[in-house]
Order: C-alpha cells, then structure tokens, then sequence
C-alpha cells in the first residue's frame, strides 16, 4: 500500500530529553565549578570573619576609653591573683594580694559596653558577695564582642575543676586578652624558646598592683597594645580545659593562674592556633590563618602576621620601654 503523500519521508519525532551522557558531562562540569568556587566563598567568608573580629577589638577599645573618662585611668588589674608562669617579683606579688577587689579588666570595661547589669553580677562575683546560685546564673551569659567568630559562638564552654565546683557547669569566655607586658625570655620568634616559665620586664596595661593612666603610656598610645587576640589551643576551643582559657569572664579573684584566661604576654611570637599548645595561655595568637589582631591604647586595630619581628611585638607590648621601632609590619 502507498502512503499518503503527508506522510512519505516522515521519521520517528526525537527524544527531548538528555542521554545518560549529557547528564554526567554537566554534573562534571557542575563538579569543576563548585571545586573552583568553594575557596573563594571560604576565603570570602573568612575575611567577614576578621572583619568582624577587628569590629569586636574597636568596640572594647572604646569601653576602654569611655572607662577611662569617667575613671582617669585604664581598665586593668583588679586584685585578681598573678597569672601562671609569670614572675613579678616577691615583692609587688605581695603587695598585689593587698589590693580590693575591683574585677578584672573585662568586667571594668563592659559596664561601659551597654553592659552595666551584668558587669555588677559579675564583680559580686569578683568581690566574693555573690550567693552561689547568683554565681552560677552571672558567669552564663556571653558578651558576643568578646568572641572571635573565626574561633567560635559567643556561648557558655563547659568549666573543669576546680572552676566547675566554683561556678558551675558552664561559663562565657573571651578570646581575647588586655596586654599584660613583655619579657625578652625567648630571644627570638621561636615560640618555644622561652618554655613555660619567664620574668616580666617590662609592664603593660595590665599591670600587677598598678592602675595604669595614660600618662603612664610613655612610649606612645599609638606604639602601645590594649587588647588582642589571644592564643589557644584548637583542640579546646569549647572543652574548657585550656589553661589559657579555664575560668569565666568573672575571674576568679583568689585562684591562682585564672588571668591566664585573659591576660597575653609579649614573651613569645604571636601564632595561629594550633592542637597541644603548651604556651597558649601567655602568648597572643589567633584562629585566623594570615595574621592576628590587636588594638592600640590610641583605639586604633591593626592586624600583623605570624611572623612578625619579636624585638617589634616586645617594644609594642611595654607601656614604658622608651624603645624606638618601625611599627609597620
């Protein structure tokens, strides 16, 4: 039989679908894209990360400031016990031991953060006048400028003992620490050179026994470190057995070694975070893979790498060195 005219030549309509092979050549190349793409949008995000971080630094340097206005003195030593592994002398120990208790630098500074309700549960807590339930109710509540995001959530990390029979199961933290001083016990930017024990050389804002002013700034507010990041131990970031990070935000007034929480030292090179740091809770340091951040008594933040000169960080972590060094990194 013939067909119709219409219908000689016609063929079978095609497929509008894709072949088995199509669909693996564009996952393939979806593959490709995303493996090209993932470090920037990494890289991306960790630099919202340090922003962020060198946001929170400004922050608590300006509680810095607004503290000092009112007081005409710096936050600083508030009567809390010398931190582990740092020698300051029989003598200004002693007299330290003497003062009042005033409640470290953290809870000086965010009563002015907007932080007044809690910065007086927590120096109750300092002074040792607070009942046990209102000690363990103060140190839960996190101060989310005093995180790094790079590192972890403003959230309260589990305490060991003797703080966990202290305070209680959990406490907020800060990963930063106010500029203690610095030492020329290591020598060199090796970070172990020093080992675990040093003597302090030359002060700080922090300093032991001492209410530190900004005439007492010799060497310059701009040439001076107030607050940076400071090391720790990324396998404790959230366990709480850091001994650089163990007690509360609230300190622990007659517990020695509790400012190792929050007090850094210039006596050995500022590192990235690394797992089994012995020396974390002196040095500073930072999660941040290129470099580490710090504000200067002027309020002014700045970033500076790994490897930095150590004679620099030394000359920038003492208040009264009278040295004379290039700042720029």
């Amino acid at each position: 039989m013939r067909l119709a005219p219409s219908q000689e030549g016609r063929r079978p309509p095609r497929s509008l679908g894709f072949t088995l092979i199509e669909l693996l050549v564009v996952i393939a190349i979806i593959g490709v894209l995303v493996a090209l793409l993932l470090p920037a949008v990494q890289a991306a995000r960790e630099a919202a990360r340090r922003t962020q971080c060198r946001n929170n630094l400004k922050q608590i340097a300006i509680g810095f400031h607004n503290f000092e206005s009112a007081r005409r003195y710096l936050p600083g030593h508030g009567g809390e016990r010398e931190p582990r592994g740092v020698d300051f002398g029989a003598q200004r120990t002693a007299f330290a031991k003497g003062m009042k208790p005033a409640g470290n630098w953290i809870i000086q500074t965010i009563a002015f953060m907007e932080q007044q309700q809690l910065s007086h549960a927590l120096l109750a807590v300092a002074r040792g006048t607070a009942t046990v339930q209102e000690r363990k109710q103060a140190v839960v509540f996190p101060v989310p400028s005093l995180y790094c995001p790079s590192r972890r959530e403003p959230l309260a990390y589990p305490h060991v003992q003797p703080e966990l029979n202290t305070f209680g199961p959990v406490g907020a933290r800060t990963d930063y620490g106010i500029n203690g001083g610095a030492s020329n016990a290591a020598g060199s930017n090796d970070n172990n050179a020093a080992g675990f024990n040093f003597v302090l050389e030359f002060d700080g804002v922090w300093s032991m026994g001492r209410r530190i002013a900004m005439k007492h700034v010799v060497d310059g507010t701009s040439n001076t470190y107030l607050v940076g990041e400071k090391s720790m131990d990324t396998a404790h970031y959230t366990t709480g057995q850091d001994v650089g990070d163990r007690a509360p935000i609230a300190g622990v007034n007659d517990n020695f070694g509790a400012a190792n929480s929050y007090v850094r030292f210039a006596a050995r090179a500022p590192v990235e975070d690394i797992a089994n740091n012995c020396h974390a809770c002196h040095a500073f340091g930072s999660a941040h893979p290129a470099a580490w951040n710090i504000s200067f008594t002027d309020g002014s933040v700045r970033s500076y790498g790994y490897t930095m000169d150590f004679q620099l960080h030394r000359a920038l972590a003492s208040i009264d060195g009278q040295e004379v060094l290039d700042s720029t990194d």
